[in-house]
């Protein structure tokens, strides 16, 4: 009797809940939710992702822009490498935030590495965590290690936005990196007309501003350079071209003005190298940014030569000492620290010394916390071994441009010249600065590396995707992958905001300040 009325009451209870879902549509649309979607995966997060996603090329792009114009301190003591570096920070967060979100959102992603290089980055990284785990100081370490795996993250991001979008993305990131940098010229324009004014001699920290050293001004320049002038190419309209390479030339102009050799020889020997390899492709872009080349000298001679002699004044820059400088020390002063990182490679060929420990190791010799070159310190922080694989990494992306040299339109020989051109600038200059270390020139890589690969998967799409169905233990997993990244990158710099100010009143009282996070090199 029981049994029967207790069957009778469940029958009743779910006939009486269907009718409540039938009549109600917010009920059906929870339980239609939670049966497709499980632990976390409803249509707020997918459509979170995806805008996250989409506003991610605009925020690296604006960072960039920004990040000259930051006068004043993000955080107590900071200086404008400390904001750049904040700022940097908050973009590679972003990408955090993004990625996650794309990953718990059940969305098709586009699997734009290929196998080869997947696995050898795969590697790369594994070698560096081990690396980092028996670094002097695995704080600063691990900061490097997931600094750098969330740079590649944010160019996956750009990469795969403008694989989707194509070409109109990739022409506005392109323009609005050409006005950030109209507006940079804007502000030298107007220092330099205030320097006439008051018939003073500058100093050349005084010519390029919104940077603690000059030279990092140039790390930017041999990225920006390139893709102003892959902007002014893809112009349609013959005014707006002409303008852009008006101002592409004016980038040339403060080129010269710094007198940055590393990027001059890196963007220079790039052409040329593009120039004898692709032949007639290759060579009407190539013409033009040398011409601009040619037009910034001559603007240089005229505004910063000849106008400050009229004034009697000396000219302005440091072009006319750079002869007698690269006679005097053609290295700049570089052999000891490529010295140091030897060193450090022969006392461990293996794992090295640690992400970011150059900083550390060569701290006695007070002349940079990196060696300006990119083999050796890639050798002397991560082993031999993950250098090799960045090399094949290198060796497979360009390797992957060349080959698109037979398939892509007449319209486009340009682009791939410019993509080709700047990797091949990247590579060069590294072999002399520490663009590789410096927070603006890591966004303009990321941002240049996830462009060109964007528009190679636009031109031959993967026809493979990667469809994400976590479990809940996935999803917890996943979401602590995340805090942990997180973590390593906030802890790393913490400490050292805490004292920013008493640490950079120090440096500037006792010696140089050659950052490599906001301390100089003392782990």
């Amino acid at each position: 009797m029981l049994l029967r009325a207790l069957i009778r009451f469940g029958r009743r209870h779910v006939t009486s809940l269907r009718i409540r879902k039938a009549s109600c549509p917010a009920l059906h649309k929870v339980d239609a939710c939670q049966q497709e979607f499980g632990v976390f995966k409803g249509k707020f997060p997918v459509a979170l992702g995806k805008k996250l996603k989409s506003v991610f090329p605009y925020f690296v792009v604006a960072s960039l822009a920004m990040s000259p114009f930051l006068v004043f301190p993000l955080v107590a003591g900071a200086h404008f490498y400390d904001n750049q570096r904040l700022i940097q920070i908050f973009c590679v967060l972003f990408a955090l935030l993004a990625i996650w979100f794309q990953l718990i959102g059940k969305p098709a992603i586009p699997r734009l590495f290929s196998r080869p290089i997947l696995l050898l980055l795969a590697l790369l990284f594994l070698l560096g965590l081990v690396s980092s785990s028996a670094a002097y100081s695995p704080r600063h370490a691990f900061f490097e290690w997931v600094n750098l795996l969330l740079l590649l993250c944010a160019a996956w991001l750009v990469a795969a936005e403008i694989s989707d979008k194509g070409d109109q993305l990739l022409d506005k990131l392109l323009q609005l990196c050409g006005l950030a940098c109209a507006v940079y010229l804007l502000l030298e324009i107007t220092i330099y007309i205030s320097v006439l004014k008051a018939g003073i001699q500058p100093k050349p920290e005084q010519l390029i501003l919104g940077f603690d050293n000059y030279r990092f001004f140039n790390y930017g320049q041999t990225i920006s350079l390139p893709l102003l002038g892959l902007m002014a190419a893809r112009m349609s309209d013959q005014g707006r071209r002409l303008f852009w390479w008006g101002v592409t030339a004016l980038w040339w102009m403060l080129l010269f003005v710094s007198a940055g050799r590393g990027t001059f020889v890196g963007v220079t020997v790039a052409i040329a190298l593009a120039w004898f390899v692709l032949r007639g492709s290759a060579r009407a872009w190539c013409r033009a940014m040398l011409f601009a080349g040619l037009a910034g000298l001559f603007a240089y001679l005229i505004f910063y030569v000849a106008i400050p002699l009229l004034l009697g004044l000396e000219p302005f820059g440091l072009l006319p000492a750079v002869g007698d400088r690269s006679l005097q020390n053609p290295t700049s002063g570089r052999l000891p620290l490529w010295a140091r990182a030897l060193e450090m490679i022969l006392e461990d060929p293996w794992l090295g010394a640690g992400p970011m420990h150059f900083a550390h190791y060569g701290r006695d010799l007070g002349i940079g916390a990196s060696p300006h070159n990119w083999p050796l310190q890639i050798g002397s922080e991560w082993g031999l071994p993950a250098l090799l694989l960045l090399c094949g990494v290198l060796l497979l992306a360009l390797r992957k441009l060349w080959q698109l040299r037979m398939i892509v339109a007449a319209k486009d020989q340009d682009t791939l010249t410019a993509w080709l051109v700047t990797g091949l600038a990247i590579l060069v200059d590294g072999l002399v600065s520490g663009l590789l270390v410096m927070p603006i020139s890591q966004l303009w890589i990321a941002l240049y590396a996830g462009c060109a690969w964007g528009w190679c998967n636009a031109l031959v799409p993967s026809a493979n995707t990667l469809t994400l169905r976590p479990s809940r233990l996935q999803f917890v997993l996943l979401t602590l992958g995340a805090l942990l990244l997180m973590f390593a990158l906030v802890s790393g710099i913490w400490p050292e905001l805490k004292e920013l100010d008493v640490r950079n009143g120090f440096y500037s009282e006792t010696q140089s300040l050659f950052p490599r996070i906001f301390s100089n090199g003392n782990f």
